[in-house]
């Protein structure tokens, strides 16, 4: 029976498990769109996001994420192409002062996003698009209905695995197996202004069964329940150069519950850096910068605070925002 911990284990970790179905990232506060469709469209210019997250590094095979996304606004005014210059508090000031004076329209958003996350053997790749619906509550507020869809790819690489027997029917069965194919939606609500966001979002509406190989099983571990995520935030303007950001976000699934706080100090819209507090897992702190008015970057460091600390040497995050136009 011990030969076959390691795949029972390593699969319901990667795949059934919270911590893992839904890659963990420190800096989603720099891009709501990770943890909620909804949030597509929630700036007045086109924004592009990569990142990358090496999770628990000094543990073989941890696991190891990318993303890539983008969204925008279709039916945006010609005017509000000026909100990429965002380089300084002058600057914003001055958009803003623009953006008062324009009417609030209703938004049609559309966003896409491409995600692969690997933990030993197995690796997941997603796929979604993204139409969210802006509706203006006031000329200064917002809210926002999402709905995302697109495909999952499961898979398992035979050259990253071993048994410590020959003919283990669990391994040769995932070997054999071909990649699994399975269609995921998302749905989320969003309350934004300039000062403040809120939102809830639930991800694997269709709690698909997980199969990467023809075994039968019949524990919950085995399929996707529906995850929650509520954030929110609010920007308190200190003075005239910095601005104080206090965030939250709550993840509820099935079997596991988190709770992220944190805050981010920024100082005329150009440099900012935070420090969060994950129960059970990690205290974080991040930097970033706005280089220019079309680059954004960020680095976090995750020390862990969970059992995994005395062989994990933390977490390491980059990000990295595109304004294109």
């Amino acid at each position: 029976m011990k030969k076959y911990l390691f795949f029972i284990f390593a699969f319901t970790l990667c795949f059934g498990g919270f911590s893992q179905i839904t890659e963990q990232y420190t800096m989603w506060n720099q891009n709501h769109y990770l943890v909620n469709p909804a949030a597509a469209g929630n700036q007045d210019y086109f924004e592009a996001s990569m990142g990358y997250r090496r999770q628990w590094a000094g543990i073989k095979e941890a696991p190891k994420s990318f993303y890539a996304t983008g969204h925008t606004i279709l039916n945006r005014p010609k005017t509000h192409q000026l909100s990429a210059l965002r380089i300084s508090q002058t600057k914003r000031s001055k958009f803003y002062n623009t953006r008062k004076n324009l009417k609030p329209y209703f938004k049609h958003a559309l966003g896409g996003q491409l995600r692969t996350n690997e933990f030993g053997a197995f690796e997941k790749t997603e796929v979604t698009l993204t139409y969210a619906a802006h509706i203006p509550i006031n000329r200064d507020m917002y809210v926002s209905l999402g709905l995302s869809g697109g495909l999952h790819n499961y898979g398992f690489d035979q050259s990253k695995a071993s048994v410590l027997y020959d003919n283990d029917p669990i391994y040769d069965a995932y070997a054999a197996g071909e990649n699994s194919n399975q269609l995921n939606i998302n749905s989320g609500a969003y309350l934004y202004a300039e000062k403040f966001f809120v939102g809830y979002s639930a991800l694997h509406l269709l709690q698909n069964d997980l199969a990467l190989a023809d075994i039968e099983t019949t524990t919950e571990e085995a399929s996707l329940s529906i995850q929650h995520f509520i954030i929110g935030g609010y920007h308190f303007q200190l003075n005239n150069d910095f601005k104080l950001s206090p965030t939250v976000l709550f993840k509820i699934a099935e079997s596991t519950n988190q709770v992220e706080i944190g805050g981010t100090l920024t100082y005329r819209e150009e440099i900012f850096g935070g420090i969060n507090f994950r129960n059970e897992d990690a205290i974080s702190v991040m930097l970033g910068m706005q280089v220019n008015h079309l680059l954004r970057l960020g680095y976090s460091y995750d020390y862990t605070t969970s059992d995994l600390a005395e062989q994990s040497n933390g977490s390491h995050e980059i990000f990295i925002g595109l304004t294109l136009f």
